[in-house]
């Protein structure tokens, strides 16, 4: 019998040295999945946190396309406009030379003519008055009377007949 407890004692020595270790490896595994729950909690806030990032980002770049777009629209009429208004610039700045070269020949001119001259008015000839007791109207003419033109006769194309339908007998 002191056989049979002595088994007894190292089965049950060798389940406690198995239990330990089972024990051990349990609390390392513990360890090991709190920490890795830890991290993947932190992970999915921060996938969470991300994706709300990209879908605001998103939306702020689809504005920001939007607004280049309208941007540039809005320098391509303000372009146009520019040269257009330079163009016209340009136009009146040439027709403003041109007067002022003109007034500066008339006012040359005038300078050369004598004093004398510039201080007397010059007589108009008298125009006719017509008398006041005969009014003559305005005498107009009948416009002329085109002849008239003949025109040919329309001949109208002979109407082409629908060849004739064939009954079939009943």
């Amino acid at each position: 019998m002191s056989d049979n407890v002595d088994q007894l004692q190292q089965r049950v020595a060798k389940q406690k040295e198995r239990l330990e270790d089972a024990t051990g490896a349990a609390e390392h595994t513990q360890e090991r999945f709190d920490a890795s729950a830890a991290a993947y909690e932190q992970a999915d806030v921060e996938r969470k946190r991300l994706k709300a990032a990209l879908k605001v980002a998103k939306r702020r770049a689809r504005r920001l396309k939007q607004e280049a777009k309208r941007a540039k629209k809005l320098v391509h009429a303000t372009k146009d406009d520019r040269d257009d208004a330079a163009h016209e610039l340009d136009e009146h700045v040439a027709l403003r030379d041109k007067r002022a070269a003109k007034l500066a020949k008339a006012e040359a001119a005038l300078a050369a003519v004598p004093v004398v001259e510039v201080s007397a008015p010059v007589p108009t000839p008298p125009s006719p008055a017509p008398s006041p007791a005969k009014k003559a109207a305005p005498v107009r003419k009948a416009p002329a009377k085109k002849a008239p033109v003949k025109k040919a006769p329309v001949k109208k194309a002979p109407a082409k007949k629908a060849p004739a339908k064939k009954t079939v007998g009943r």
